[in-house]
């Protein structure tokens, strides 16, 4: 495969808007996150002036009460975005105003599918639950109709950007002092989300770029100075961009599912057993609660009725009950602990240098530690071995921006894809002539197999456009089983001037195909 790094821009708080005037590459793909939106309806606008100036147009927007999110692709690779849907998901009030929740817009992207969200999660310092709760919601309530990926955790690239609201949880006195001192980064101990990552409620799987900007909230507007308001909030990182990668996610479960698929062996079948029935800081390598294999599942099944009734006897501790839970275990692994046993773990591992010995394996402590040692290592080689799938190229916060009371946030990121592709749906010609007085004919192929409906439209645009819908000058429908359109005459604009013409594909949900057209205008 030929593999091309797509750049994609994600702002994350604050104004939003600015950071594009001074990005030092043009992005590929440009994600605006707004909220608090005061005029939904003058940002569209002034999103649309600056990037429809730099060769961009509008992918898809949706907006939801006053937050908002806005996609913009550079017109090249129009032709390979398509399938383009949006959700959101209100989680103010219970679920029932939107001035809180998540704003996203799917699409697929050469031969990826990717999802964007913009967030904006419940505030305050001791709701940390209660976000982790609306990451869920959000994660679990947006379904789409591409079956290539009809849940947001089923994209290839899941970004996720926003104002997420967890705090730094630390003295204020002494956040304020390590940020004056410029040592907060020391603070990133104390940050929520990187808590609640590891401890395995939110966010699990998604990585970030490495935070070396001061904290993006809460400033005095129009100053650069935190919070002296009688609330006098500290400082924290709430605006900020993660990215979730399917296929590492995939290869992680599949790596921790200890011998499943590695046939009918009674020792692999009972090696079968995740961290997470093991260890009580299971969380740490991201299990994302798929870990235990089928066959782990069925055994757990069929003990389910003795361990109730066991449970109902009396309440074990915790070690007990892990000394049950893994005796079964212990026992046939016992028997191989020196030999046998250390070629089990290498066929699980994929691992060459693993020696047991049998105390590691009779007692539930050193067993425990060494599958969470086994475990780590295993999720830190897939780890590196997606590092280049995403690239983040710089990630910071504007600064020199006050208009908010919180600092906005860029990241640029990189994303693997295959570009060595053709497109569904082409013009005969990337450039037609089109003479005052006659008949425009344009031409088009359709390759096999590509969607096609009797909805489809050609729009006849200037070349600013952002949005075929509001921008269009006039259009046709595309005949059904014709790969011909034609433009009346008296559609001619009458002067001399380049126009272009835009395929809009209902079925694939996007403008596929692009060309442009030469109106030459006589006396």
């Amino acid at each position: 495969k030929q593999w091309y790094q797509r750049r994609v821009a994600i702002t994350a708080g604050g104004l939003g808007v600015a950071p594009f005037l001074g990005l030092e590459h043009d992005p590929d793909v440009i994600s605006a996150g707004f909220e608090e939106l005061g005029d939904t309806d003058a940002w569209e606008d002034a999103v649309d002036v600056v990037l429809s100036k730099r060769g961009y147009y509008r992918v898809k927007l949706e907006t939801m009460s006053i937050m908002q999110i806005v996609i913009f692709a550079k017109k090249k690779h129009l032709p390979f975005l398509s399938h383009i849907e949006t959700e959101y998901t209100k989680t103010g009030f219970g679920g029932t105003y939107g001035n809180k929740g998540g704003t996203s817009v799917r699409f697929r992207l050469y031969d990826k599918t990717v999802a964007i969200i913009n967030s904006h999660l419940s505030a305050h310092m001791d709701q940390v639950q209660l976000r982790d709760e609306e990451y869920w919601n959000i994660m679990s309530e947006q379904d789409f109709q591409d079956p290539l990926s009809a849940h947001l955790y089923d994209h290839d690239y899941l970004i996720w950007s926003g104002d997420l609201n967890y705090r730094i949880e630390h003295v204020n006195a002494q956040v304020r002092q390590s940020i004056a001192e410029g040592k907060h980064l020391d603070l990133l101990q104390y940050d929520q989300l990187r808590q609640e990552q590891l401890a395995g409620h939110a966010f699990i799987g998604f990585h970030e770029a490495a935070i070396t900007f001061p904290p993006t909230y809460k400033f005095d507007p129009g100053t650069d100075i935190y919070d002296t308001s009688e609330k006098n909030r500290t400082p924290s990182w709430c605006d900020r961009v993660l990215w979730r990668i399917k296929e590492e996610r995939e290869e992680i479960v599949r790596a921790l599912n200890w011998g499943s698929g590695d046939g009918d062996s009674d020792s692999l079948d009972s090696l079968s057993m995740s961290l997470s029935d093991l260890s009580d800081d299971a969380a740490g390598v991201e299990v994302d609660g798929l870990c235990v294999s089928k066959q782990t599942k069925k055994k757990t099944k069929k003990k389910k009725k003795k361990e109730e009734e066991e449970e109902d006897l009396s309440e074990e501790s915790s070690l007990e009950k892990l000394r049950r839970q893994t005796a079964s275990l212990m026992k046939k692994t016992a028997v191989y602990a020196s030999t046998t046993g250390s070629a089990i773990l290498r066929t699980a591992t994929g691992t060459a240098d693993i020696k047991i010995h049998r105390a590691d394996v009779a007692d539930p402590e050193r067993f425990k530690n060494l599958m969470s040692t086994l475990e780590r290592e295993k999720v830190s080689i897939v780890k590196e071995k997606y590092e280049s799938r995403v690239r983040p190229v710089y990630y910071k916060s504007l600064v020199e921006y006050k208009q908010s009371d919180h600092k906005p946030v860029v990241a640029l990121l990189e994303l693997g894809m295959n570009t060595n592709l053709e497109p569904s749906i082409a013009f005969t010609k990337e450039e037609f002539t089109w003479n005052s007085g006659d008949k425009l004919e344009l031409s088009f192929k359709i390759k096999q197999g590509a969607p096609t409906s009797s909805w489809d439209w050609i729009a006849l645009v200037q070349t600013n456009w952002t949005d075929t819908n509001k921008h269009y000058i006039t259009y046709q429908w595309v005949p059904s089983g014709k790969n011909t359109v034609k433009f009346p005459w008296d559609a001619h604009p009458g002067a001399t001037k380049t126009l272009q013409v835009v395929y809009c594909s209902s079925k694939m949900s996007a403008p596929v195909a692009i060309a442009d057209v030469t109106c030459i205008g006589f006396k």
